[in-house]
């Protein structure tokens, strides 16, 4: 067999994702296990102290430490294993960008690793971490959710509000909200059991538990849990209706609507999805769109949960009988895309009827 001269030079170009591939892995595991931090706050450790203090093989981590250094992440002073390791400032630029690691490596690798057996007819969704896609969202949401829900919440009365946030995850989104506002009460609700449980130590952690209520269950379990019936009820889901859609029906999403409503008319609700495009090649020849929302598509064909567009979610709000007080994409310093879509919702006056 012939080998072609540039060889070498193709192959190497096509491997590159089997590289991204390890490296995600590999700064994803230091981020996780807390190796990142500590040689952070601690540069000079040897690996072998590292090790210890984290409870690692020491030699395998120190095979992790020379690929990390390999990559441009982790270096050694001029006398190399004497002085210990650090993170150079490639590594350091990582760290606002965790909670993306979390949701997509943490959370959905095992998703991607079962490509060829859900593609194939008949077979079962992909499963994923459920506490990882949790706590990635959350902080992800710290940048671009957060601020949008932020921003919207400015309309309405400051005074005796309650956000339910339907979904909490870990509670990191909520936390940070009702921190963000001294006078908001908020009540969680988190299918997941281990979702549910870091909600509750974070609540109480933070110092927040006479602010914060936290309860497992779905998120029509919202037409259940007693709320407060003073002030104003503001019904959250950011990234949720598009599961229900999925594991439930679209009758059940419209359902749950119209039931808050029906039992507290006054209440508005906050809904924060993302519009597929995955077809619109403007859209996915954006930078951030094929470097994330191409792959958080691709995750959601095969996991239980269901995207759709702009106008879906408009003609279901309307048929839900809300109308839209407001809405807005995040700041477009950190998503440009458009695609995070953030309603304002309440219920629709009934017409004026003509004598």
């Amino acid at each position: 067999m012939t080998v072609e001269t540039d060889f070498e030079h193709r192959l190497v170009e096509a491997i590159q994702p089997i590289r991204h591939l390890a490296l995600a892995h590999a700064l994803y595991t230091v981020m996780d296990n807390g190796v990142y931090q500590t040689v952070k706050a601690e540069p000079g450790l040897t690996s072998a102290a590292i090790a210890e203090r984290h409870g690692l093989d020491a030699e395998r981590f120190a095979g992790l430490c020379l690929y990390l250094a390999n990559e441009g992440y982790f270096a050694q002073g001029a006398k190399g294993a004497h002085e210990g390791w650090h993170l150079t400032e490639k590594a350091k630029a990582l760290e606002p960008f965790q909670p993306w690691y979390t949701l997509l490596v943490g959370g959905y690798a095992q998703t991607f690793g079962q490509l060829g057996e859900v593609l194939k007819h008949g077979a079962p969704f992909a499963t994923r971490d459920g506490a990882k896609v949790g706590a990635g969202s959350c902080g992800m949401s710290m940048f671009d959710a957060l601020p949008l829900a932020d921003r919207l919440l400015n309309t309405l009365p400051a005074e005796d509000l309650t956000v339910v946030d339907l979904g909490c995850g870990d509670a990191a989104f909520l936390t940070e909200l009702v921190r963000r506002r001294p006078g908001l009460r908020a009540v969680g609700i988190e299918p997941d059991e281990v979702g549910s449980r870091l909600a509750k130590e974070r609540v109480e952690a933070e110092g927040l538990s006479d602010r914060v209520t936290i309860h497992r269950g779905r998120a029509a379990d919202a037409v259940s849990v007693e709320l407060p019936t003073d002030g104003t009820l503001c019904f959250l889901t950011a990234f949720v209706l598009q599961e229900m859609l999925e594991q439930e029906s679209e009758a059940a999403v419209t359902e749950l609507l119209r039931k808050t409503m029906n039992n507290y008319p006054g209440a508005y609700w906050l809904v924060i999805e993302v519009d597929q495009q995955m077809d619109d090649p403007r859209t996915m020849s954006h930078a951030l769109g094929l470097s994330y929302y191409n792959p958080y598509f691709l995750l959601h064909v095969v996991t239980e949960q269901r995207l759709e567009k702009r106008a879906f979610w408009d003609d279901l709000f309307d048929r839900a009988q809300l109308d839209v007080v407001d809405f807005a994409h995040p700041d477009a310093s950190v998503d440009s895309t458009a695609l995070e879509l953030g309603y304002l919702l309440r219920r629709q006056e009934p017409a004026p009827r003509h004598v």
